[in-house]
């Protein structure tokens, strides 16, 4: 009775290795439902609302927990992100936009110089929000961007359940054209994870950390192929 009481503490957080995933995707699906189809079909109705794709590289920075039990310290690694940028034009200077990131990462007891890997980690961001467009030439536009949605921290190991949280993010960057249809954007974002204090987390079971913090914050800078359609 105990073991199953302690489950069901840690399950405002989390949830049974299969169903996570499956729970992961369709929250994802229904954020982009609500927020992207109305997009598409306004782009539709009017030829002047351009799309934009961009797929983009790049490197993520920070993230960290502390163990209110034993007061240890745990550190994301930092590690290469990649991912996908969707902006739809609202007006000349105002573009709606949807941002789907991914890092291959590891947790890892915080040191002086190196740290213990304990698990392999992929934390995702699934997101929505916008881009303001500020003055500029027609070749170079300077931007700034906010973004909201979901971020999936998911464990390489099948011991330890997925976390499923709240995130939003602030960036700037720039826009270069090279022709009507095509350039480069470049990007700088800070990333901010709700926590909520006190949460166990990567439960199963038992749970690995519990954590002390109100959330962690990542940085990430990247570079992306920008395509207009």
């Amino acid at each position: 009775m105990k073991k199953d009481e302690r489950r069901v503490e840690c399950s405002t957080a989390l949830s049974p290795s299969l169903a996570s995933p499956i729970r992961t995707v369709f929250s994802a699906a229904s954020w982009l439902s609500v927020f992207v189809f109305p997009i598409l079909a306004l782009c539709h109705a009017s030829p002047a609302n351009a799309v934009e794709v961009s797929p983009y590289s790049g490197h993520r920075y920070g993230g960290s927990f502390m163990d209110s039990n034993t007061s240890a310290e745990f550190e994301v690694a930092d590690a290469a992100a990649y991912g996908l940028a969707l902006d739809f034009d609202l007006e000349t200077d105002k573009q709606f936009e949807v941002l789907l990131s991914r890092q291959n990462t590891y947790l890892s007891t915080a040191g002086t110089f190196t740290g213990n890997p304990l698990f392999d980690l992929t934390i995702d961001y699934y997101h929505i929000g916008g881009i303001y467009m500020m003055p500029g030439s027609e070749r170079v536009r300077p931007f700034l961007s906010g973004t909201l949605g979901l971020t999936r921290m998911a464990p390489k190991r099948t011991d330890l359940t997925t976390e499923n949280r709240l995130s939003i993010s602030l960036g700037t960057g720039a826009k270069i054209f090279f022709g009507k249809n095509f350039g480069l954007r470049f990007d700088v974002r800070a990333i901010y994870t709700a926590l909520n204090a006190d949460a166990e987390i990567f439960c199963s079971g038992g749970c690995a950390i519990k954590v002390y913090s109100n959330g962690f914050v990542q940085t990430e800078t990247c570079a992306a192929l920008m395509l207009r359609f």
